[in-house]
């Protein structure tokens, strides 16, 4: 009956027992274990609610279909495993194959310790970062498609730096003129106004 009651309790994820409860599996979830770089897989458990101890119709279903043999038959079975397995934990502790341990703690309620199950299947898997350096890929823009690098260069294009230099060039040829243009109408356009106009005093 151990392996019979194991199977359905993989195929539906929970098994009543009465007189002991409702046997649930649980699953973790998947972790990140730092220090190894690795993301760790799911990992299975048993746990055991004694507020529920009614088993479900379906369960008789399926073992007299399993084992081929009536309903009532199926009940009585049950309740003989349930009633063995009590006696058990009454005992001391019930172990139970690839389930876990069931006993009672200190105020008398019955406790399921189960080791944690890990599939093989799911083995940890690398959480190292990938870098790709100048890795190519399409991208759709409006109606064109452009590659990564086209549009990493449009992007990143720098606007040619315009040169004002030629422009305080015309400012001070025009200020030049303008002052040779005020020289010029102050003293005269003969060829002595371009000379030095003081006058030396001599004794």
């Amino acid at each position: 009956m151990n392996t019979i009651l194991y199977q359905y309790l993989i195929l539906h994820r929970q098994l009543s027992l009465p007189g002991i409860g409702t046997i649930h599996l649980q699953k973790s979830p998947a972790s990140h274990d730092y220090a190894n770089k690795s993301f760790i897989a799911p990992a299975y458990n048993f746990i055991i609610d004694t507020t529920h101890e009614a088993p479900a119709k379906q369960l008789f279903i399926w073992l007299s279909k399993k084992l081929n043999i009536s309903d009532w038959e199926a009940i009585r079975l049950v309740n003989d495993f349930s009633f063995e397995m009590k006696n058990k934990i009454s005992a001391g502790d019930a172990n139970w194959e690839n389930i876990g341990t069931l006993q009672r703690d200190e105020k008398g309620s019955i406790i399921l310790i189960s080791p944690s199950i890990e599939l093989e299947s799911e083995q940890p898997v690398s959480a190292e970062k990938v870098l790709r350096v100048n890795a190519g890929h399409t991208v759709r823009v409006g109606e064109m498609e452009k590659t990564s690098v086209e549009m990493e260069e449009m992007l990143t294009e720098q606007t040619e730096k315009k040169d004002y230099g030629w422009i305080i060039a015309i400012v001070i040829t025009v200020i030049a003129v303008m002052f040779v243009g005020w020289y010029l109408s102050e003293k005269g356009v003969s060829p002595s106004s371009a000379g030095n106009q003081s006058v030396i005093q001599t004794k």
